[in-house]
């Protein structure tokens, strides 16, 4: 089965790049997972003509192949109630969600998941929201400048290290033999500790980046280019953000 997985796509937000996606979607592959943070926020009001048309893609992707929805913090939290928003979020895109996910390539077993539960810093939420709210004021203004500015705000406060780390040994811990995390918006492909961990990125920004995967291999590439990214150890591939 051929798998292709994306993240914070964040349908939604102002610099989505859903002109980029829409043509991934037309490519061929059998099933497609989608890593967290298919939404900026389920306030559907925020989405355009070019997020509905995404929107209906997944739908007919759902009827014909195979969607897997992942949850990511921008979809919503799982809560006892019965009904929520993962749960609207799902049932538009006609899927079921999932707070993790087995991917099996050949002998390897991957385990997907967004990656922000490893992510300390969202527990100081008044941060978050004043960072969140200065990003779209400087994006108005400039977005090369917001790109970066968010981007270092990430690696200094140490979100892209907390989550590889914490995604690494989760992992190993449950036997898998490697993980595939979104949520910092850096791709990342490296194998450390005997755990090949991989960040898909996001299309919010370029390059816009997914994953590829078969019964042999798994590759991390970009759109529109489509081509497999050189493995360095330790290299980050893309340091993008939104």
């Amino acid at each position: 089965m051929n798998t292709i997985l994306v993240s914070d796509i964040h349908l939604g937000a102002r610099n989505n790049r859903t002109e980029l996606l829409a043509e991934l979607l037309r490519s061929d592959f059998d099933r497609l997972i989608l890593n967290g943070d298919t939404v900026d926020c389920m306030d559907f009001r925020r989405f355009r003509p070019r997020d509905w048309r995404i929107v209906h893609q997944l739908q007919e992707i759902a009827r014909e192949r195979e969607l897997v929805l992942v949850r990511g913090n921008h979809d919503g939290k799982a809560s006892e109630e019965h009904f929520h928003a993962l749960d609207a979020l799902a049932d538009i895109l006609g899927t079921q969600w999932h707070e993790e996910y087995p991917l099996n390539v050949g002998s390897d077993r991957y385990l997907v998941l967004h990656g922000d539960q490893f992510d300390h810093t969202l527990n100081l939420s008044w941060v978050g929201d004043a960072a969140d709210w200065f990003y779209r004021q400087t994006q108005r203004a400039s977005t090369s400048v917001a790109r970066f500015l968010k981007g270092r705000v990430k690696h200094w406060g140490g979100v892209n290290e907390s989550v590889r780390v914490g995604a690494i040994r989760y992992a190993r811990e449950n036997g898998f033999s490697g993980v595939i995390t979104g949520h910092t918006h850096f791709c990342h492909d490296e194998i450390i500790d005997n755990v090949h961990y991989l960040n898909s990125g996001c299309w919010v920004d370029w390059p816009c980046t997914f994953i590829r995967a078969d019964h042999i291999s798994i590759e991390l590439c970009r759109w529109p280019e489509g081509i497999r990214q050189t493995q360095e150890p330790g290299r980050i591939l893309a340091a993008v953000s939104a």
